[in-house]
């Protein structure tokens, strides 16, 4: 555990914990809030090169470091993302963008998790350089920005296509299937539910959002019945609960609904809660469960249309659902240390 404090592992977690800071800055009203921005988003940006040199220099990677470096990075790019919406970013584009990094994302922790290393091609290393370049434009709202969004969509596609190939012909797991198909739908439902969300169209929002909710339990179910469960589509299901949380909470403190701590709330457990999957995949190349998890989820989805309606009480939903969040977490890590004990997490 000791290696939890590596130099490189803590610049990685600093990167994490300041993105609520740019974000702050980015919806601020405060004066060269561009610059401000766009200065720290550099910053953070950069020390993603910065923790795996050193990583590599004093030799300290980890598998944690493994694990969370991708996490931070794709944080950090998809909330930019989200909060830039309407503001030089398309819906459509920074969906197209967080759906092929949640996805990718996913396949590649299930490599991991068997041991193979899928190494980064010049075309990932392109998707990244766009997408840093055109974020930075569109913060400081240079004429053309958004053609230099276009690009970084258009990169961030091939290179996911030409990743999924790479990974297809790797990894002995049929990951196309039913149930891994109507995930993958109700991810594709997301830029329909926020361009709603942005014109005012609360009423049709919310009938996407609960088409999302309910096929979320359908391709559980289609799973079970076609005995086509993946390690994939446990995780791929997992990621798109949280992405289509996490974007809601986000939008919800953009257009005025709530206010920006529940938005840290939130995103304290789901990177916790990350991690634990992901080293407990590492290491027993399953899944961690938790009932309390799936009735958390269950009822966060309770909670968001709450306050798409603005309910009355939306607020006791919030309460009782961070409740539940945290329960979740806290049950995660219990597990978690219970199996430490045959762990080398670090």
């Amino acid at each position: 555990m000791k290696r939890l404090l590596y130099k490189s592992n803590q610049i990685t977690l600093l990167r994490v914990l300041l993105i609520p800071v740019f974000l702050l800055f980015l919806s601020s009203n405060l004066p060269y809030k561009e610059y401000i921005s766009a200065f720290i988003f550099i910053i953070l940006a950069l020390s993603d090169a910065l923790d795996g040199y050193i990583a590599r220099k004093r030799k300290e990677v980890t598998e944690l470091g493994k694990i969370i470096d991708p996490i931070s990075d794709k944080l950090l790019i998809g909330a930019a993302l989200i909060f830039l919406i309407g503001r030089g970013v398309d819906a459509w584009m920074a969906i197209a963008i967080l759906g092929r990094e949640i996805i990718i994302t996913a396949i590649r922790l299930i490599a991991l998790a068997r041991g193979i290393v899928i190494s980064a091609s010049m075309l990932g290393k392109a998707k990244t350089i766009s997408q840093i370049l055109a974020i930075i434009l569109v913060i400081l709202n240079i004429p053309g920005s958004w053609y230099f969004m276009l690009v970084a969509v258009i990169i961030t596609l091939v290179s996911g296509v030409d990743y999924a190939i790479k990974a297809a012909m790797t990894i002995e797991e049929k990951i196309i299937n039913i149930p891994n198909m109507i995930t993958t739908g109700r991810l594709f439902l997301m830029p329909l539910y926020l361009i709603m969300l942005f014109r005012g169209l609360t009423e049709k929002a919310l009938l996407i959002f609960i088409v999302i909710g309910l096929t979320d339990k359908l391709d559980g179910l289609f799973a079970r019945i076609t005995k086509q469960k993946t390690t994939f589509g446990k995780i791929f299901d997992s990621f798109t609960d949280w992405t289509v949380i996490l974007v809601s909470f986000i939008v919800f403190y953009i257009l005025g609904f709530l206010e920006f701590y529940w938005i840290v709330l939130m995103l304290i457990p789901s990177v916790v809660n990350s991690i634990i999957k992901l080293f407990y995949l590492k290491k027993e190349k399953d899944v961690i469960l938790a009932p309390i998890a799936q009735i958390a989820v269950g009822f966060t989805y309770l909670t968001v249309a709450a306050v798409l309606i603005n309910f009355i009480y939306k607020y006791y939903f919030l309460i009782a659902m961070l409740i539940f969040v945290y329960l979740a977490m806290f049950r995660y890590l219990y597990l978690f240390l219970k199996k430490s004990e045959n762990f080398k997490i670090c």
